[in-house]
């Protein structure tokens, strides 16, 4: 089962289609493509931030290597290091870049592949769109990265596909 996060501009589009677009699907867990490719994976993810802190811990892991008398063995020792880093966090990572442009957290749909959790997703947020609501926000079961700064009136699951008919 692939879990999603979902997020919204602060300020969405008052087009639904526009609005619907402008929703952004985050995978849950490892991702492959900042493991194999690091540094090249953050700069087309557009984590400038994050690339440069990356290159801080590479030049400072490998001054502590030095100092312990690794130098040989620095380069794989801090690339291994960094990799499993940016695999391990490197969609948290996007994230917290969608909440720093001030996105806000919607829920989590859970799914056997991209398209049924976008479905998923869809069937339970665009009736209540459709029929006039205010801001879609959900309320966060166990998402301590949800921000306090969601308000609004739809209070859909927070999570949704993982437990059948049970709602937040």
């Amino acid at each position: 089962m692939i879990i999603y996060t979902v997020h919204e501009p602060r300020h969405p589009a008052q087009n639904i289609e526009e609005r619907a677009d402008n929703v952004v699907f985050i995978k849950e867990g490892f991702t492959w493509w900042g493991f194999f490719f690091g540094p090249f994976w953050l700069l087309f993810s557009s984590l400038w931030f994050e690339l440069i802190l990356v290159l801080l811990l590479s030049a400072g892991f490998a001054a502590g290597l030095v100092q312990l008398g690794l130098e040989d063995q620095a380069p794989g020792i801090i690339n291994t290091l960094l990799m499993l880093l940016i695999g391990f966090e490197g969609n948290d990572l996007k994230r917290w870049r969608l909440h720093r442009k001030g996105y806000t957290f919607l829920a989590s749909v859970a799914g056997r592949d991209f398209e049924e959790c976008e479905r998923r997703f869809f069937d339970a947020w665009l009736p209540h769109i459709a029929a006039g609501g205010g801001r879609p926000t959900a309320t966060p079961v166990m998402d301590l990265r949800a921000s306090s700064q969601s308000g609004g009136d739809w209070r859909g699951p927070s999570a949704i596909g993982t437990l059948p008919g049970a709602t937040a």
